[in-house]
């Protein structure tokens, strides 16, 4: 009976020590976010690009170049000398065309505001990955604690079985009795390989987030405390205050913005200037043969230049009001999964305080004064096998419970873009 009643203690310990003791350290867990942002390659690319869009806004607002030519002109056909004609000679000319004032500006604003955007995104999907590796990391722990529990509770199993054999020897229970504990002992032996695919599944995606072909070891956890959850939230002002899939827009919607001025620029024609240096060779009575030189002005009719100016103009206007809309969007989506994320890291708060201080040392309680009783013939199988049962699930429920705090304070972190409270 002493043994007996030391496993149940132990049973007990084991049920609590998902919230028992002090938060465990989570530098490890920061320590692999950090890694996954240093080393996943999709993160990689997206640097990349930022890169890509800045070297080409750098030289976005650069003037074409100038245009120098040679020409040997009228020169005579039948001997192709410009010696032979006083009007021949050779040309050279500059052109250069020019661009209206502040073009240059202009035209780099837009790729400057893309590329702070894309950093932005950046950040953003940086809190993703960080989200990612916590679930990864918090399921892979809630395994390990199911697993725990598990067997315990098939050692738990064993001890009845052994308990309710000797009673059906001696014809004090039926043969079903037996049965259906080796039925529960077996499930929950089948149970471990289970939890041995799921900690592989989630090994998985955590090497995948670090950009890795196998996951670092991660240490196991005997004492997980719950992430205390926030009494209430302003998630807007959160969100335009840490959010970078915000700023993002607000860098997008500046682009559309620099875009209208650009379009108004470009509507002005640009007008092309040359001048030229003709050097003679012939000379005559008339004409000594002195050298020409030429300048001049083009300006283009901005017909078809005018109306496809305007029509990007009005272009980057819908695009603006377009990215404001989404931008709305956005924010009331934010509101709307905070307050359920929210609700829900509330409850499963609720739940394992409630499990671990009310229930789980009732429902030992139950089972050990149940298994007195059967000792004693006071009490059925039924009423012993429903104890052992009850007990299992209310262990099982507290390690979800207290794991889902912390996914959901993951989930929330990235999805205002600061930690709101809980654990670090």
């Amino acid at each position: 009976m002493r043994s007996r009643l030391r496993l149940l203690g132990a049973l007990a310990v084991v049920a609590a020590r998902a919230h028992a003791a002090e938060p465990p350290p989570l530098s490890e867990l920061t320590q692999l976010q950090d890694a996954a942002i240093a080393a996943n390659p999709d993160l990689d690319a997206r640097r990349a690009a930022i890169q890509e869009i800045a070297e080409r806004a750098a030289v976005a607002g650069a003037w074409v170049d100038p245009v120098v030519s040679v020409e040997y002109s009228n020169a005579p056909v039948s001997t192709w000398s410009i010696a032979d004609h006083p009007m021949a000679g050779v040309q050279l000319r500059v052109q250069q065309a020019l661009r209206p004032p502040q073009w240059s500006a202009r035209r780099r604003a837009p790729g400057e505001h893309e590329a702070q955007a894309r950093g932005h995104t950046l950040s953003d999907a940086e809190l993703s990955l960080r989200a990612a590796v916590a679930r990864a990391y918090w399921s892979l722990h809630r395994t390990r604690l199911l697993r725990e529990v598990t067997v315990a509770h098939i050692a738990r199993t064993e001890e009845l079985l052994e308990i309710v054999v000797a009673r059906y020897k001696v014809g004090a229970v039926g043969q079903h009795a037996v049965l259906r504990l080796e039925v529960l002992r077996d499930r929950l032996t089948d149970n471990l390989a289970d939890f041995d695919r799921t900690e592989r599944e989630h090994a998985a995606a955590l090497a995948r987030a670090l950009g890795q072909g196998a996951a670092p070891p991660v240490l196991a956890r005997d004492t997980i405390a719950v992430s205390a959850p926030p009494e209430a939230v302003d998630w807007r002002a959160l969100a335009e205050r840490d959010r970078p899939a915000l700023d993002a827009l607000d860098e997008r919607i500046a682009a559309e913005q620099a875009g209208v001025a650009l379009a108004e620029t470009e509507a002005l024609p640009d007008p092309v200037v040359w001048a030229g240096y003709r050097v003679r060779v012939a000379a005559t009575e008339t004409d000594p043969g002195t050298d020409f030189v030429s300048v001049g002005v083009g300006v283009p009719l901005p017909l078809g230049s005018g109306r496809m100016a305007g029509g990007e103009r009005q272009a980057r206007l819908s695009a603006v009001a377009r990215l404001a809309a989404e931008r709305r969007a956005m924010l009331d989506a934010i509101a709307a999964e905070g307050e359920t994320a929210l609700a829900r890291w509330q409850r499963s708060a609720d739940r394992a305080k409630t499990y671990t201080d009310v229930l789980i040392p009732a429902a030992t309680s139950a089972l050990q004064t149940t298994q007195a009783d059967f000792a004693t013939g006071r009490a059925d199988f039924a009423s012993l096998f429903e104890a052992e049962v009850a007990l299992l699930d209310l262990e099982r429920a507290v390690i979800e419970a207290t794991i889902d705090t912390h996914v959901q304070h993951a989930e929330t972190t990235a999805l205002v873009g600061a930690n709101i409270g809980g654990s670090p």
